[in-house]
């Protein structure tokens, strides 16, 4: 795969990603609680997407155990980033909580760095520096000013933020001979297990599904638990998860702007700078790859005789 489709692969699992706030603010609203917000999603995304991996059944006949339990371990990483963020979010406001958890735009190359001994380059710190500023500047003013901060609610966002770069680093590097949509299927199974262990299923018992739960439960389990894991699968181990926690802070110009269209929420002049320099972070770590892909093009038209580039086609 070209790491142009892989990168856009990568956004689009991360532009995902970023509606599942609205569609969470518009559950709480009508009265749903924490716990069968985070599960229920999991609990009917799992089960689709074991539904749409029926073909691959034969192919999970042939897996060994070990490369089985390597793929549901490595799912909880995605399980946990969802509990403790919203766990995190019950003590601090939503703003300081998205800061924390876009920490993963930096955790990812530091992740990369000491497991692959690749250094960042400069255009790469400029990108993360560029992200972060954005992030901040994105999340509003209530992000800049708060008080009576909440040790443990930093600290759960803080582990969301390593959580998602795990999710991301193990997408790069966790039995990539696998399929796909296999891979995802295995990973969010084991997602679902670690959430549904600490916020059991209860949504299956009390009446919450009849009461319109079912209907948010699909919408957060085709935009968080199904289309994303499958799209990280295929883009990520192409591109890299540094490279990959890049795209990925395309959340949040997408939480933005869902949250003015749909929700009617005010973004204020200082959010949508925030969100261009975000996008703008974007477009300088993806000259990386258009930069690399232009200097081998260029090397292989050049003349061997004369010594003088030829036009490239």
């Amino acid at each position: 795969m070209k790491k142009f489709t892989a990168s856009m692969l990568v956004l689009m699992g991360a532009a995902s990603f970023g509606v599942l706030s609205t569609i969470v603010k518009l559950s709480y609203g009508m009265g749903f609680s924490t716990a069968e917000v985070t599960s229920s999603p999991l609990f009917f995304g799992c089960l689709c997407l074991w539904i749409l991996g029926i073909p691959s059944f034969k192919e999970l006949r042939q897996l060994s155990f070990m490369t089985i339990s390597k793929l549901l371990v490595s799912g909880i990483f995605s399980g946990l980033t969802g509990v403790f963020y919203y766990l995190a979010l019950q003590s601090l406001p939503a703003s300081l909580g998205v800061i924390l958890l876009f920490q993963f735009v930096w955790m990812g190359f530091l992740l990369e760095w000491i497991l692959q001994k690749r250094r960042p380059g400069s255009q790469q710190w400029i990108a993360i520096t560029i992200v972060l500023i954005g992030t901040v500047l994105a999340a509003g003013y209530e992000a800049l000013h708060f008080e009576h901060l909440s040790m443990a609610g930093i600290l759960l966002g803080l582990l969301a933020a390593a959580s998602y770069t795990g999710n991301i680093a193990v997408n790069g590097r966790v039995e990539l001979n696998v399929s796909p949509i296999l891979r995802s299927t295995l990973m969010v199974t084991g997602g679902a297990i670690i959430t549904m262990l600490i916020f059991p299923p209860l949504f299956l018992f009390n009446g919450s599904l009849v009461r319109g739960l079912w209907i948010f439960a699909l919408l957060l389990a085709i935009f968080g638990v199904i289309i994303p894991p499958y799209l990280y699968a295929r883009g990520i181990p192409t591109i890299g998860s540094a490279m990959a926690s890049i795209l990925g802070s395309i959340e949040l110009p997408v939480v933005i702007i869902t949250s003015a269209l749909i929700l009617k929420e005010h973004i204020t002049p200082i959010q949508w700078l925030g969100v261009i320099l975000i996008l703008f972070g974007i477009f300088i770590s993806e000259q990386r790859i258009f930069n690399r892909k232009m200097l081998k093009r260029r090397i292989q038209y050049i003349d061997p005789y004369t010594t003088q580039d030829k036009p490239l086609p």
